[in-house]
C-alpha cells in the first residue's frame, strides 16, 4: 500500500506527466491522432506558431513562437503550479485571496502566450488593477471550460481524505477564473468535484468507484446525469479505441473543452483503466478531444489512489528535464520538492485539526 507521502508524490506526478505526454495531441480529433501519429507512444517536441489577435480593448492576445520540448507541460500545470506555492508557502489551506497574491507576485508579463494564454493574462490585469478576487472570474472570458480544473489537485492533497472540504476550498478559489450559478456553466462545480475525487483517492480504503462516486455526488443534478450516462457509456465501451468514438459520436460539435464533457472522459478512462496512471494516460492523449486536460485530470487522480510507483520513472524524469529548463514556467521547483512542501502543509493542517479535537474532546461529558 502506497504512503501518505507516495500517494501526494503520485498526484503531483501523474498529473504532470499527463499534461505533458498528451500535449501534443490537444485540440485534435482522434482519426486525426491516428493519422500522424498512429498512436501516441512518447513524449514529443512541438514547434508552437506565433499568432496575434488585435483587441479593441486590453492587451493584445499573443501566442508567442516556441518550441515546446518533449516532457514540458503547459497552462494548466503553470496554474498548478501557482497553488501549489501558495499552500507550500502559507503551510495549509488556501483562499482565492492567497491565490491571486501569488498569482500577481510569480507571473512574469512578458511571458504570457509562451504557457499561460490570453484567459491567464485578463485575470492578472484584472488583479493588477485592484479588483477584489471573487469578482474576476465573471469577467473572464471563455467560462465553462476545464482548463479552470486543472489547478486543484494540490486543494485535493490540502484537503487529504476529507473530500466535502476539498470541494468547498475549489469551489472558492476557481472563481478567480470562472463563476458559479449560470445556465450550463459547470467549470468550478466540476472543479470541485476533481478536487473532491483527490481528497477521496488519498484514503487508505479508497477505490476507483468510492473515488467515482465522490465526484458524482459533489455535482449537481445536470451535470451529474450527464456524467452518470458517460461512465454507461464507458461500461458498454471498456475497450479505449471504442471509447473514443462513442464519445466522439456524442460531442462532436461541440467545443471539446467543455468541463463536463473533460471529466467524464477522464473518469471513464479512469474507469475503464481500473485507476492505472499509465493505461489511463496513454489512453487519454489518444482519445482526441481536449487530451491534454484529460489526461491531466485522470493523471493526478490515479496518481493520487496507486501513488508514485504507479507512475513510470522514466516519464518522471522526462518532465523533470523539461522543468529544469523551462525558462516560461512560474516555478522551476521539481516535482518531488513540491510533494513534500505540499506534504509538509498536509502534515501542518493535519495537527492543527488534532489540537482542535483534542480541545474539543477535553470538555465533552459523554
Amino acid at each position: 500500500m502506497p504512503t501518505l507521502f507516495d500517494k501526494v508524490y503520485g498526484c503531483i506526478a501523474g498529473s504532470n506527466c499527463g499534461a505533458a505526454f498528451a500535449y501534443p495531441t490537444e485540440g485534435m480529433s482522434y482519426e486525426a491522432i491516428v493519422s500522424k501519429y498512429g498512436e501516441v507512444k512518447n513524449f514529443e517536441t512541438v514547434v508552437k506558431k506565433e499568432r496575434l489577435k488585435k483587441k479593441s480593448w486590453g492587451p493584445d492576445w499573443h501566442t508567442k513562437s516556441m518550441e515546446h520540448i518533449a516532457g514540458m507541460t503547459e497552462d494548466g500545470i503553470e496554474r498548478q503550479r501557482l497553488v501549489s506555492t501558495a499552500i507550500i508557502e502559507k503551510d495549509g489551506r488556501v483562499t482565492i485571496e492567497d491565490v491571486a497574491r501569488i498569482w500577481v507576485r510569480d507571473i512574469t508579463p512578458d511571458k504570457f502566450g509562451y504557457l499561460l494564454g490570453n484567459q491567464d493574462q485578463i485575470i492578472y490585469y484584472l488583479f493588477k488593477a485592484g479588483f477584489p478576487p471573487p469578482d474576476v472570474g465573471r469577467y473572464v472570458p471563455w467560462p465553462g471550460l476545464i482548463g479552470t480544473s486543472k489547478m486543484v489537485h494540490p486543494i485535493g492533497i490540502i484537503n487529504a481524505c476529507n473530500p466535502r472540504q476539498a470541494a468547498l476550498d475549489a469551489f472558492d478559489v476557481t472563481r478567480l477564473r470562472d463563476t458559479r450559478f449560470r445556465p450550463k456553466n459547470f467549470s468550478i462545480e466540476v472543479a470541485g468535484a476533481i478536487a473532491a475525487a483527490t481528497a477521496e483517492a488519498m484514503k487508505p480504503k479508497a477505490t476507483v468507484n468510492s473515488i467515482i462516486d465522490t465526484a458524482l455526488g459533489i455535482l449537481s443534478e445536470e451535470p451529474r446525469q450527464e456524467l452518470k450516462e458517460n461512465l454507461d457509456m464507458a461500461s458498454e465501451h471498456p475497450d479505449v479505441s471504442e471509447l473514443r468514438v462513442a464519445f466522439y459520436q456524442k460531442y462532436v460539435g461541440h467545443n471539446g473543452s467543455n468541463a463536463v464533457e473533460a471529466v467524464s472522459e477522464a473518469l471513464a478512462l479512469f474507469l475503464v483503466t481500473d485507476g492505472n496512471v499509465e493505461m489511463s494516460i496513454r489512453g487519454a492523449a489518444n482519445f482526441g478531444r481536449d487530451t491534454e486536460c484529460i489526461a491531466c485530470t485522470v493523471g493526478g487522480i490515479a496518481g493520487a489512489l496507486r501513488g508514485i510507483e504507479a507512475v513510470p520513472q522514466k516519464w518522471v524524469d522526462t518532465v523533470e528535464a523539461a522543468l529544469r529548463q523551462d525558462k516560461y514556467t512560474v516555478s522551476n521547483r521539481s516535482l518531488k520538492e513540491t510533494a513534500e512542501g505540499l506534504y509538509q502543509a498536509l502534515k501542518n493542517n493535519l495537527a492543527q485539526i488534532q489540537e482542535q479535537l483534542d480541545m474539543c474532546e477535553a470538555q465533552m461529558q459523554d
